[in-house]
């Protein structure tokens, strides 16, 4: 028996509809489970970065539970560390900010006082004729914007700080709790998981089946861990050759300008829009209008150039590249969904996504697309 016409039409609009309230369901979810479900990721893609080493070391008869301690400790140590060289630009840097954001804005408020004089005395020159018989009827009050603009920008900004000082306070707790909790997550994550996989797979898949699921899984821990270690190399020898050039044009904070440039890389096109930002806008306070700055903030961009064009191209394999255009989308969309840490991860995280579809055939078409 065939299905009319108006069956098909019937079963596509309840696919539709289904397709639909499944996405937006899976939204809703996302953005308002981000703080637990950014925690899961992040962690899962450190113990991933860090799982091919622990191997490693089991091979060498060293017991995962010592060598992802001493992994996670070599990747802990030095992060502390730069933490605390970090405290005293930080802290200079975030009272400086506010002083800088005020003389701009002083500043604007001249130039804009200068265009409202001129703009009134030319309004005032071209009434003349017309109000000469009845402008000494009307009273003309005089008001002193640059005073009432400047009363607002100053409570603007004492606002502003407030609110971050007060901000900082409430959630600098939670964010020491999350990074404590990542931390035990990807601990037992490197530990327990291989075991816990096995049994997986020896309890619920077919034995024909298992054989396969196991070399599933290693392929695609092997293909992620590959892409996040050279990620993570290229972003840190980007990071070591701007200290290096910042250092030799007497760039004040080198480590910290250095350590931007190579973190915020890992947000493809963004992130090294604000890296020039933020150097320009260093070199431009220590140096003023000088060839200097150009220096420096040229040095940046070749560094980016170099890197996006040639050296990551080079290294990574065809299977790891995606569309410049769905990058921006995805970025897009993890921003708007998890904020500044979801930007950092989104890119990995599409990588993740697409490397796994290259192991399905039914999903063939879907990876070319990505990679068109």
């Amino acid at each position: 028996m065939t299905s009319t016409p108006q069956e098909n039409k019937t079963v596509n609009k309840s696919l539709v509809c289904i397709i639909t309230l499944t996405v937006l369901a899976v939204l809703y979810t996302v953005y308002f489970a981000q703080e637990l479900i950014l925690l899961l990721v992040a962690s899962a893609l450190i113990a991933l970065l860090l799982s091919s080493g622990v191997n490693a070391l089991e091979r060498l008869y060293v017991p995962r539970v010592l060598g992802a301690i001493f992994l996670l400790g070599c990747l802990i140590v030095p992060t502390g560390a730069l933490v605390v060289q970090l405290e005293e630009p930080v802290t200079k840097w975030t009272k400086m900010l506010p002083k800088i954001s005020s003389q701009i804005s002083e500043k604007l408020d001249k130039y804009q006082n200068i265009i409202d004089t001129k703009s009134a005395d030319i309004t005032g020159e071209t009434q003349s004729s017309g109000d000469s018989w009845f402008s000494w009827f009307k009273e003309k009050p005089k008001v002193d914007k640059s005073s009432e603009n400047k009363t607002l920008i100053q409570t603007r900004l004492k606002e502003s700080l407030f609110s971050f000082a007060a901000e900082f306070m409430v959630l600098a707790p939670f964010a020491l709790i999350q990074l404590i909790t990542a931390i035990i997550l990807i601990l037992f994550t490197l530990v327990y998981s291989p075991k816990l996989f096995k049994n997986y797979v020896k309890l619920f898949v077919v034995e024909g089946q298992q054989e396969k699921a196991f070399k599933f899984v290693l392929d695609v821990q092997q293909q992620l861990s590959r892409y996040i270690l050279i990620v993570s190399l290229i972003n840190l020898f980007l990071s070591v050759i701007a200290m290096i050039l910042f250092s030799f044009m007497g760039l004040e904070d080198a480590l910290l300008w250095g350590l931007i440039v190579g973190f915020v890389n890992f947000i493809p096109f963004v992130g090294p829009a604000f890296a020039l930002g933020a150097i320009t806008l260093a070199s431009s306070v220590q140096w003023g209008i000088d060839i200097k700055v150009l220096i420096v903030v040229g040095g940046v961009l070749s560094l980016n150039v170099l890197e996006s064009q040639f050296i990551t191209p080079l290294i990574l394999s065809k299977k790891m590249r995606i569309n410049p255009f769905i990058i921006i989308v995805w970025l897009l969309i993890i921003g708007w969904l998890w904020g500044l840490i979801g930007l950092l991860i989104a890119v990995p995280l599409l990588v993740c996504i697409k490397l796994i579809l290259t192991l399905f055939e039914q999903t063939t078409p879907w990876v070319r697309f990505l990679e068109t």
